[in-house]
């Protein structure tokens, strides 16, 4: 009997694909059971999600901090001020906040983008700043927007209305705490 390594090349490419298609075949049902278990587990997770923000939407609108859309627009347009952007993840879930004041002007902390906050721990001062004075449930000053229903394209519209520096109302991204990355040892 001969050994694969004093097999003829040929023989090896044989057995090579006949060993191939026996394993992709074995791994069919893995695969069928993984997706049967993942589609589940995301749903369940997105219908846990949705109830958490369900939650702290009721929580704000019994302390009189939350605002519905079109009272944002109108008052961004009127008297300014600036709405927090409080993303979890680039899929969400993500939060408006609005404020009367101008987050830059008031900030101590430099104001950087979403990605480097959430990312590097260089803007951890400001998200801690920033949950603490505006988007914490408990101390801050800053009113929830309902977004329920609005078109993403009326959210970018004031988005890119707030990009001018000559327009009174801002706009400012801030990463949760919750999502920075971890301290070793913490």
């Amino acid at each position: 009997m001969q050994t694969p390594a004093m097999q003829k090349p040929q023989e090896q490419k044989h057995f090579a694909g006949w060993l191939g298609a026996v394993l992709g075949l074995m791994l069919i049902p893995v695969i069928v059971l993984g997706a049967c278990l993942a589609i589940p587990y995301h749903f369940a997770l997105r219908w846990m999600r949705r109830g958490r923000e369900h939650r702290f939407k009721a929580l704000m609108r019994s302390r009189g901090r939350l605002i519905p859309w079109p009272v944002l627009v109108r008052e961004m347009h009127i008297a300014g001020g600036t709405c927090i952007e409080e993303r979890f993840s680039p899929k969400g879930p993500v939060r408006f906040w609005w404020t009367r004041e101008d987050v830059y002007k008031e900030s101590p902390h430099e104001i950087i983008d979403w990605f480097t906050m959430r990312k590097g721990r260089r803007g951890e001062q400001f998200v801690h700043w920033c949950r603490s004075r505006y988007t914490s449930a408990d101390t801050g000053s800053g009113v929830l927007v309902d977004t329920a229903l609005v078109p993403k394209r009326e959210i970018y519209t004031l988005w890119a209305e707030c990009r001018s520096d000559a327009n009174k109302a801002r706009w400012v991204e801030v990463a949760p705490p919750e999502i920075l990355p971890r301290r070793p040892g913490e």
